[in-house]
C-alpha cells in the first residue's frame, strides 16, 4: 500500500440544524415524605438557629454593629433544579458554591429505586447567610412542613424541591476548613524544625467588593494575632478565588492544631486552609554529562507559537542559542547560575528538537520562555533544586505570566501575543486531584477560553516504587517476561495513590501522561531492571480520572524509560523496588548545562518530557494549519487555532496494545465498562500519533472543520462516502474528534458551561465503537471516538456521512458562543488498495492544496 503523505482536507461549509435532545439521566431516587423529613430535619433547623445565635453573640462582642454572616451547607440527594434563582430572591442569602458529593451511602430514606444498594450522587449547596436570611429559610421550611403542597411566592418554589431532597443542613465549620492535607502538612513541617510555616488560606469569594475587602482586613488581623503575616494575596473574581499566602510562627501553628477554638480557625471568612502551592523539579541521582550533539545551521525565524513556563533555560547553549526568547520581568536571572538551569533547558530542548537521539530537526520558530521556577536560595547541593518561589501565590504568578503574554504588564506591551500553546511541564506534588477542582486548574480553564490558547499540562510524576509478589533477592533469577508480569500487576494494583497532580485536572487543557518509551541505546547492567514493555505503560505517570470522571490524561506520549533497582529492606516474602532517577540512559537525551569538560547533554524522563514532546507536536500541527490556511484563507480563521490544535493532537490517539497490558493485570475485572474505565484512567484516549493525525495517505482521508455554537444550536458537517467501499467486505475505521474551549461557571457543580457532542453515524457505515466508553468521552472538552467494522455496505454515489455537532448549556446560562474544531478520518485496513483519499477529495466542495 502506498504511504505517500497527502494534505488534510477541509470540510465543506456546515449547515445549521436542529439540536438533538438529551435526557438528564438522573436515576429514580426514593425520597422520604414530608412528615419523615420533618422528623429528620426539624431538630437540625433548630440547632442551626441556636448555633447562629451563639455565634452572633461571639462575633458581635468584637464588632457590635456588624450583622454576622455564616455559611450554611445544604446537602441534597438527586436533582434540584433552578435553586440559584430562589437563592437570589431570598434577601440576605448569597450563592457561594455548589459541588458534587459522590458515592453517598443509601439508607432507609434515600435509595435508588432500581438498585437499592447502589451509591447515590448528591449535591452540596454553600450559601452565605445573615440573620434575616436564616429566619426566612426557616420560615419557608415551616410553611412546607405545615403544607407540603403550599404555593410559595414567585421564584421561591425551588425551596420545596430542596426540602424534599434535603439530607442534611448545617453550618460550615472547623472540620471543613481544616482537612487532612493541611494537618499532615503542618505536622510534617513542625517535625523538621521551628522555622515559621508558610501555607495558604482560601477565603470565600463574595460578589461584593466590600465583603472581599473586609475579608482581607479581618484575615490580616487574625494572622497578625498569631504572630504571623500575609505575604501575598490574589483575588480573581472570574474563577471565584480569593487566596492568601501566610507565614505563621511554629508555635502559632501548634496552637491552631491543638486548639480548634483559635480565632483564625473559627473565622467564617475562611473556606479552606491549604498546603502552600508549589511546583518543583525533583533533582536527579547523580549528574552525568554526555558529549554535545551537532545541531543544524538552520536558524529560527518569525514569532513564537509556544510559550514555556518553567525554569530558566540556558539560552546560550549551542542547541538553544537563537531559538529561545527569554522574558524575565522579575529579574531572576542574576541569581540563577548556569549549572542550576536543568529543567527549563531540558524542556526547551525537547520542544525544539525532540529527543536528541532522534532526527534532531528543529522547529522553525523560536519559543517564548518565562521562568516561574528558580533555584532554592538555601540549597546546599549542586545543582540546586528548582521550584516556584515560596513568597508568592503560585496561582498569582501564573496569572501574571499569562496576562503578560497577551495583554502586557504595566507600561509593557504584550510580550508574545502570537502564542497559541503554553507548555506547563510542572505540577503541585502536595495537591493531588481529589474530585474538587483546584484554583490553579480553574485559572487555566478561564484563561484558555479568554485568550483562546491551548495549555498542554503534564499529568505529574509519582515515586514509582513497586512491591512485587516475589521473595526478596530473587529478581535476577526470574525470567524477563515474569518480571514484567509481576511489575505490571503491582503497578496496576497500587493505582489508587497515583492521582493526577494539580493543575492536570483542568478541563480545557490537554493533559499528557507518559508511556515507557525512548530512542536511547544502553547496556543492561547488573541490578538495573527494565521492567516494562517498550511503548508500554509508565511506572511514574500519574493517572485519572479527571473532574466529574472526565477522560484524563487526554493522551499519553513517550516519557522515557525508567529502570528500577531492588531495596533490600523489605520483608523476606516481597521484593521492594525503587526507580533509578539518574541522568544516564535510558531516557530522552536533552540539552543540559555543561560540566567542567564541556559535555552538555544528559538523559531524563518523566511526564514533563511527554508534555514537551506534545507541545512540539502541536507546533508541527500549527505549521499544517498555516499551510491549509494559505490555500483557503477564509476557511480556518485564526480564532479557531487552539481548538484545532487540541483536536489534532488527540485525533491520532488510540489504545492499541496498551489496552491488553492493563486489563491483563486485572483479570478479575470482566465487565466491559469497568475495563474501559480502568484503561482510560491510565492512558486516556491512548498513545498519540501526531504525524498520523496531520497527514493523510491514499487509503486514509482526514477532514477538518471549525465552527462556533450557542446554547440550543447545532451544525451539520458532511463527508462524502467513497464509492470504492460500496459493497466491499473490507475493514473500515472511522475516527471522530471534537474539541472545544468552554466558558466556566466556578460556582456551579457541573462547572463546564458548554456541553458539545456528536452522535457518530455508525449505522450508515456499519461500524461499532472500540476503546473508550461512549458516555465517558462526553464528560470533558474532547470527544474522541474510534469505530470499526468490516461488513459490506450498500450506498449510492453521492451519499454522505453526517456529523452533527450539538451545543447545550451545562451549568446555568450559556451566554457566549463556543468555538470548536472537528476532525474525521475514514480509512481502510492495511493492504487494501482503495483510493479513499482521491474519491473524497474529488467530492468535497473545498479543495486543499499545500
Amino acid at each position: 500500500m502506498s504511504e505517500q503523505q497527502r494534505p488534510l482536507l477541509l470540510f465543506p461549509k456546515p449547515s445549521p440544524s436542529e439540536r438533538e435532545k438529551r435526557s438528564p439521566g438522573w436515576p429514580q431516587i426514593h425520597l422520604p415524605g414530608a412528615q419523615r423529613q420533618g422528623e429528620r430535619l426539624a431538630p437540625k433547623f433548630g440547632a442551626l438557629q441556636s448555633a447562629f445565635n451563639t455565634r452572633r453573640v461571639q462575633l458581635q462582642a468584637a464588632a457590635p454593629t456588624d450583622d454576622p454572616e455564616l455559611v450554611v451547607v445544604f446537602e441534597t440527594v438527586g436533582s434540584v433544579e433552578k435553586f440559584i434563582g430562589a437563592v437570589k430572591l431570598t434577601p440576605g442569602l448569597e450563592w457561594l458554591l455548589e459541588s458534587d458529593e459522590v458515592d453517598l451511602e443509601p439508607d432507609a430514606d434515600f435509595f435508588d429505586i432500581g438498585e437499592h444498594e447502589k451509591p447515590l450522587t448528591g449535591r452540596i449547596f454553600l450559601l452565605g447567610s445573615n440573620q434575616q436570611a436564616l429566619t426566612e429559610v426557616i420560615n419557608l421550611w415551616n410553611r412546607y412542613q405545615a403544607d407540603p403542597q403550599v404555593k410559595l411566592e414567585h421564584g421561591l418554589g425551588s425551596w420545596k424541591d430542596v426540602f424534599k431532597h434535603l439530607r442534611d443542613v448545617r453550618f460550615w465549620g472547623v472540620q471543613d476548613r481544616v482537612g487532612q492535607d493541611i494537618r499532615e502538612f503542618w505536622e510534617s513541617r513542625l517535625s523538621l524544625d521551628d522555622e515559621p510555616i508558610r501555607f495558604e488560606i482560601e477565603a470565600w469569594c463574595y460578589v461584593s467588593p466590600d465583603k472581599n475587602a473586609s475579608t482581607a482586613a479581618e484575615l490580616g488581623q487574625l494572622v497578625a494575632d498569631q504572630g504571623g503575616r500575609i505575604l501575598s494575596r490574589a483575588h480573581i473574581q472570574d474563577i471565584a478565588y480569593h487566596g492568601f499566602l501566610v507565614e505563621i510562627p511554629a508555635d502559632g501553628v501548634r496552637r491552631i492544631l491543638n486548639d480548634e477554638s483559635s480565632s483564625l480557625v473559627q473565622s467564617e471568612r475562611v473556606m479552606f486552609f491549604r498546603p502552600r502551592g508549589q511546583a518543583l523539579a525533583r533533582p536527579e541521582d547523580g549528574d552525568v554529562r554526555l558529549p554535545g550533539v551537532v545541531g543544524t545551521t538552520r536558524t529560527a525565524s518569525g514569532q513564537p507559537v509556544i510559550a514555556l513556563l518553567d525554569g530558566l533555560p540556558l539560552q546560550n547553549h549551542p542547541l538553544l542559542s537563537g531559538r529561545v526568547m527569554v522574558d524575565d520581568p522579575d529579574g531572576w536571572e542574576s541569581g540563577y547560575s548556569a549549572k542550576d538551569r536543568i529543567h527549563g533547558t531540558a524542556m526547551a530542548s525537547l520542544i525544539l528538537y525532540g529527543e536528541l537521539d532522534g532526527a534532531k530537526v528543529p522547529l522553525g520558530t523560536p519559543i517564548y520562555t518565562r521562568p516561574i521556577m528558580r533555584p532554592d536560595p538555601a540549597g546546599a547541593r549542586t545543582p540546586r533544586q528548582e521550584s516556584t518561589p515560596d513568597d508568592v501565590l503560585l496561582i498569582d504568578l501564573v496569572h501574571r505570566a499569562v496576562r503578560r503574554i497577551f495583554d502586557g504588564e504595566g507600561d509593557s506591551p504584550a510580550s508574545a501575543p502570537t502564542v497559541k500553546i503554553i507548555n506547563l511541564s510542572v505540577g503541585d506534588s502536595l495537591r493531588p486531584f481529589d474530585n474538587e477542582l483546584s484554583p490553579w486548574a480553574r485559572l487555566l480553564d478561564w484563561l484558555s477560553y479568554k485568550y483562546q490558547v491551548l495549555f498542554i499540562v503534564s499529568a505529574g510524576n509519582m515515586s514509582a516504587e513497586l512491591k512485587l509478589a516475589a521473595p526478596r533477592d530473587t529478581l535476577s533469577g526470574i525470567l524477563p517476561q515474569e518480571r514484567h508480569r509481576l511489575a505490571l500487576s503491582a503497578l496496576v494494583a497500587e493505582s489508587v495513590g497515583r492521582r493526577l497532580l494539580t493543575p492536570a485536572e483542568s478541563i480545557n487543557a490537554l493533559t499528557v501522561g507518559a508511556v515507557h518509551s525512548d530512542s536511547a541505546s544502553f547496556v543492561q547492567a547488573q541490578g538495573r531492571y527494565d521492567l516494562f514493555l517498550d511503548r508500554g505503560i509508565s511506572p511514574y505517570s500519574c493517572i485519572g480520572h479527571g473532574f466529574r470522571r472526565a477522560v484524563k490524561p487526554d493522551i499519553v506520549m513517550p516519557g522515557g524509560r525508567a529502570l528500577h533497582r531492588e531495596r533490600y529492606t523489605s520483608a523476606p516474602d516481597v521484593t521492594q523496588l525503587e526507580i533509578i532517577n539518574g541522568s544516564a540512559a535510558p531516557g530522552h537525551r536533552v540539552a543540559a548545562p555543561p560540566d567542567a569538560s564541556g559535555q552538555n547533554t544528559k538523559y531524563s524522563r518523566g511526564t514533563s518530557n511527554a508534555t514537551a514532546l506534545a507541545s512540539r507536536g502541536a507546533a508541527q500541527a500549527y505549521s499544517v494549519i498555516e499551510a491549509l490556511r494559505s490555500g483557503s484563507p477564509t476557511s480556518l480563521p485564526e480564532r479557531f487555532d487552539s481548538v484545532m490544535l487540541k483536536a489534532l493532537l488527540t485525533h491520532g490517539a488510540e489504545w492499541g496494545d496498551l489496552e491488553n497490558q492493563i486489563v491483563s493485570a486485572r483479570p478479575e475485572i470482566t465487565d466491559r465498562r469497568e475495563r474501559q474505565s480502568l484503561v482510560t484512567r491510565f492512558i486516556g484516549y491512548g498513545l498519540a500519533d501526531i504525524d498520523r493525525a496531520i497527514n493523510c495517505t491514499e487509503q486514509r482521508a482526514t477532514l477538518i472543520g471549525t465552527g462556533e455554537l450557542r446554547d440550543g444550536e447545532a451544525l451539520e458537517f458532511r463527508a462524502p462516502l467513497p464509492p470504492s467501499i460500496n459493497a466491499q467486505m473490507v475493514k473500515r475505521r472511522l475516527t471522530i474528534t471534537l474539541a472545544w474551549m468552554t466558558p466556566i461557571n466556578p460556582r456551579h457543580a457541573k462547572y463546564r458551561a458548554a456541553r458539545l457532542w456528536i452522535k457518530p453515524p455508525h449505522e450508515n457505515l456499519r461500524v461499532s465503537r472500540v476503546n473508550a466508553d461512549w458516555q465517558h468521552v462526553q464528560r470533558g472538552t474532547v470527544q474522541h471516538e474510534i469505530l470499526e467494522g468490516d461488513d459490506a455496505i450498500a450506498f449510492a454515489d453521492g451519499d454522505e456521512l453526517v456529523f452533527k455537532v450539538n451545543c447545550a448549556a451545562d451549568s446555568g446560562k450559556l451566554l457566549a458562543a463556543v468555538p470548536f474544531a472537528i476532525c474525521v478520518t475514514l480509512e481502510v485496513g492495511e493492504g487494501v488498495e482503495l483510493p479513499i483519499y482521491q474519491e473524497i477529495q474529488e467530492r468535497v466542495s473545498t479543495r486543499v492544496r499545500i
